[in-house]
């Protein structure tokens, strides 16, 4: 072999062991960059594992018999996941076992070994070489043992069994999602002194340029030590003494040339802090970030935002309930909770709330290091507030915001949840409520929290109830459809001031504290939820009326990414993305426009009608959460739209100068559109740039207009429903009341078109059938007699990680396409093949939306008529194929078209079949033949 070969050799090698590596080792970095230690030992990957169903173990002292043990685990997975390699989800007990032997074992000399576990739910006991070192209970937070007094030279045989049985008063979040059964974080070995730091917090004060640093060792100190902090990537330096007989102490640190943690730059102070003393040193690595949470009163208004850095922040946030559908509550990799940082702020928002989970520490860590707020949960339990419950509930709750201390992102801490497990149910009555006694007890713990860490806020229950007690913000839960939030936004504007009862429970009032929602969206307002729809439409509304009204401080969407039961995401659960198909109304407009400082409000309602030739004056407004507003902007807009043919129409553009006030909704001089004299669906977009011309912000309304058809044309229509013939391998349905009709697999629609006496080859130039058409997958609801059953949150099944389930879903677009190949026959002759590319739904399906039949009103006391979807949101492409010379002779001849839409079941493209009509998806058309005659 020459050289080259045996480099190529050497390369292979060594990427088949690094890949090796990753498999065995997954999470191999470092669990706690907060709180870092230079010497440790990764005991991730794959360790023994059995099962124990019955609960034997103990009895039958498996411990003594770890051998024993049949199956492999990859840990840190809980063994209820796929990506554990064993799937359990209905154990609720598991033994673990591995061997270890100590690494570079010098570097440990003088130290104690300390086995380290960064999670495991929930009870917890260990043994080394056969010998018990500890038990521990809590299912979130992480606990240690000193294993030295166990440990031999060599190879040590480390042994854990875990007990997760499901009990009301054990804090689980939404386990039901997922279970985190057993271990579900990085367990490692760490070298330790005798006494060592056991935690320091550090309390940044930008406003006068200095960072506290409280130390806390694990034990008094026998003699003085001295403690150190220096900066890695900062010049900070600093120098201080442990008096002998104390466990603790504080330092008041200068920052000179102080660099703020922002969103634009999150500036992380790295540093080592060390104890030195007579035989006793350590050093721990970690960092802090030099910023201030608040909440300020606006200037001017009667009305106060969250604050970071005494400045003013209209909250972006959205629902993160922290799940992969692998790994349940655990992350396969360092880079995609990296990812997961990066695809939140993609989207242009500022932060994300983790959803009664304490959160992994490595996401924290690039929350910090990329510069996204955090909104962090205590766990729930789901039983009543008894006293096993509530000590549960508070070790976890205690344990988590001290070891979360340090990072700066975390903005503030949600204690309950929709009042998840604070309803006692009355033994006399039957009935449940938020007794006084629980209501003191949360007040209390409101407290506990403030005076444990005074530099966040602290919210007593994240409510959907109106149930506040005490809290530093003013948040409610609220999820409607589209056409309600004017009207409820109103409401809650109005009942909120000083003094107020409203959200507010057993006597206690609303102060001045930022208001704003804290879970929103169209899922749970429709009945049995939405399902898998198109997010966009409804956002978008939603988002126009929460900017209408700046005295709400924010919205929390709900949520970042689908999970099981819940297809209201951003993302897919995978984290593949959704297509919103904003672009294609407006062009350059994505998803970030709707969460821009700086928000311009087109139209009035996204459901309005005008007359053809109608003179309509347009309103227009624009929204600022931000008192950085440029001096000069101009205001760009465009009408344009689709006719009845699905051809584009160039209407009017202008633009005009405008102006904003900070924190405040200010209407603009409306724009006059003279509406087209023929039937169109049109768009009323608006662009918003500064007086260089970058765009600050993009926005449309869309409208119909109700005309007259082409008088140029000769054209002969048919709506969907109005087929001749229909077959099809699984079935066929007419929806939207006729608008709209599918097949799905394989088969044919045909349309019969009578042709206008007096047409012949003489004065006919050409025949065109115009239609538009999408794919049509076979969606699982309609694969079983009747419609499947709702899936909303009662109802966790198989069912609930398939997106087509659901009576008002259809899902919306995104990566995975369904195609479909049709083939357009007229008067037996083939005259095209088209592939239709899927069967989308997104913004683009206007008038699917559009005629969505509505439920209840607002403010109506009856509500007998559900809020229920079809097929919202869908729609299809623009398909033009012109009759060839034997298919128009055909039809000059025998009076009429006869157009079939044939899906093939011998292709390998049998997708199914959807067709539009002039009332759905996005063209305002019917299927149409079109007679072009000659000049």
């Amino acid at each position: 072999m020459n050289m080259k070969t045996n480099y190529f050799l050497l390369l292979l090698f060594f990427a088949f062991f690094s890949c090796k590596n990753d498999v065995e080792i997954p999470l191999a970095e470092h669990p706690r960059p907060d709180f870092e230690r230079a010497v440790w030992q990764n005991l991730n990957g794959y360790w023994q594992f059995q099962p124990d169903s019955s609960n034997v173990g103990l009895t039958e002292n498996w411990q003594s018999k770890p051998e024993t043990f049949s199956s492999k685990i990859l840990v840190p997975f809980s063994w209820a996941s796929p990506l554990s390699k064993v799937k359990l989800p209905k154990v609720n007990v598991g033994w673990y076992s591995r061997t270890f032997t100590i690494e570079n074992a010098k570097k440990w000399q003088g130290k104690n070994t300390w086995l380290v576990f960064c999670a495991s739910d929930f009870e917890t006991t260990v043994w080394l070489n056969g010998k018990e070192v500890g038990k521990h209970k809590g299912g979130y937070i992480p606990f240690s043992f000193n294993i030295k007094e166990s440990l031999v030279d060599g190879e040590n045989r480390l042994t854990v069994r875990v007990e997760d049985e499901e009990l009301n008063n054990r804090p689980s979040g939404k386990q039901y999602y997922g279970n985190a059964k057993g271990i579900w974080q990085t367990v490692y070995l760490e070298a330790r002194p005798e006494n060592y730091i056991r935690n320091i917090r550090f309390t940044p004060d930008i406003d006068n340029q200095t960072v506290t640093a409280e130390v806390n060792l694990d034990a008094a100190a026998q003699s003085s030590l001295k403690f150190g902090l220096k900066g890695k990537n900062n010049p900070l330096a600093f120098e201080g003494e442990i008096q002998a007989g104390n466990q603790s102490a504080t330092f008041t640190i200068p920052v000179a040339d102080m660099k703020l943690w922002n969103l634009e730059n999150p500036f992380l102070y790295e540093v080592s802090a060390t104890i030195n003393g007579e035989n006793n040193t350590d050093e721990v690595s970690t960092y802090f970030g030099m910023r201030k949470i608040s909440a300020v009163e606006i200037p001017g208004k009667d009305f106060k935002y969250v604050a970071l850095n005494n400045q003013p922040i209209y909250m972006k946030l959205t629902l993160d309930q922290s799940y992969h559908p692998e790994g349940f509550y655990t992350f396969p990799s360092d880079q995609f909770m990296k990812e997961e940082i990066k695809r939140a702020k993609d989207l242009g928002l500022n932060g994300l709330r983790i959803h009664i989970k304490a959160e992994v520490p490595r996401k924290l860590y690039w929350a910090d290091k990329l510069g996204l707020l955090i909104m962090e949960d205590i766990p729930n339990f789901w039983g009543e507030p008894d006293s096993i419950a509530k000590a549960n509930w508070e070790y976890i709750a205690q344990r988590e915001m001290e070891r979360d201390y340090n990072h700066p992102s975390i903005f503030s801490w949600v204690l309950f949840n929709e009042t998840w497990g604070l309803f006692s149910k009355d033994s006399i009555s039957g009935k449940r409520s938020y007794t006084t006694e629980t209501q003191d007890w949360v007040h209390g713990w409101y407290h506990k929290a403030k005076a444990y860490d005074p530099t966040r806020l602290v919210e007593d229950n994240s409510p959907c109830n109106w149930d506040h007690v005490v809290s530093d913000i003013n948040t409610w839960h609220a999820y409607l459809p589209a056409r309600h939030w004017a009207g409820f936004l109103d409401t809650i504007v109005k009942n909120t001031y000083p003094g107020s009862t409203h959200n507010y429970i057993g006597g206690n009032k609303q102060g001045n504290e930022p208001m704003f929602n804290s879970e929103c969206g169209a899922v749970w307002g429709y009945d049995g939820s939405t399902g898998d729809i198109d997010l966009t439409w409804e956002y978008h509304i939603m988002m126009n009326e929460f900017r209408k009204r700046p005295k709400i401080a924010g919205f929390l969407f709900t949520e970042f990414h689908d999970v099981i039961n819940e297809w209201n995401g951003y993302y897919r659960f995978n984290r593949t993305k959704k297509m919103f198909g904003l672009d294609e109304l407006a062009p350059g407009m994505t998803m970030n426009d709707f969460h821009s400082d700086l928000y311009v409000i087109p139209g009035d309602g996204f459901y309005n009608e005008y007359k053809g030739e109608e003179i309509v004056q347009m309103p227009l407004g624009i929204s600022a959460v931000t008192a950085e507003i440029p001096e000069k902007m101009k205001l760009k807009y465009a009408v344009y739209g689709w006719n009845s043919l699905g051809d584009k129409i160039e209407h009017s553009t202008g633009e005009m100068e405008v102006a904003a006030e900070p924190f405040a909704f200010k209407q603009l001089a409306p724009v006059q559109i003279n509406m087209p004299a023929e039937s169109m669906v049109m768009i009323f977009a608006t662009t918003l740039e500064d007086a260089s011309g970058k765009v600050l912000h993009r926005n449309f309304v869309p409208f119909r207009v109700n005309g007259n058809s082409n008088p140029d044309n000769l054209v002969i229509t048919k709506s969907p429903d109005q087929f001749a013939a229909a077959d099809w391998s699984v079935k066929h349905r007419s929806v939207l009341d006729g608008k709209k009709v599918w097949g799905m697999g394989s088969g044919y629609f045909e349309y019969e078109f009578i042709l206008p006496e007096g047409l012949t080859a003489d004065n006919v130039e050409n025949i065109e059938f115009r239609a538009e058409l999408a794919a049509r997958y076979p969606q699982e609801k309609y694969l079983e007699d009747g419609d499947a059953e709702g899936i909303g949150m009662t109802i966790v099944s198989e069912k609930g990680t398939i997106p087509g389930y659901g009576k008002n879903s259809f899902p919306q677009t995104d990566e995975q396409l369904h195609g479909s190949l049709v083939t357009i026959i007229a008067n037996n002759q083939k005259i095209g093949q088209v592939e239709l590319t899927d069967d989308p739904a997104d913004h683009n399906g206007l008038l699917s939306w559009m005629n969505q039949v509505p439920g209840w009103e607002w403010g109506s006391d009856d509500r007998s008529k559900p809020w229920l979807l079809e097929e919202a949101g869908s729609y299809g492409y623009p398909v033009r194929v012109e009759l060839d010379g034997v298919a128009k002779k055909s039809a000059l001849e025998s009076g009429k078209v006869v157009i079939r839409l044939f899906v093939d079941e011998a292709g390998s493209n049998r997708g199914g079949l959807s067709v539009y009509g002039a009332k759905s998806g996005k063209y305002p058309m019917d299927l149409t033949i079109l007679v072009t005659k000659k000049k």
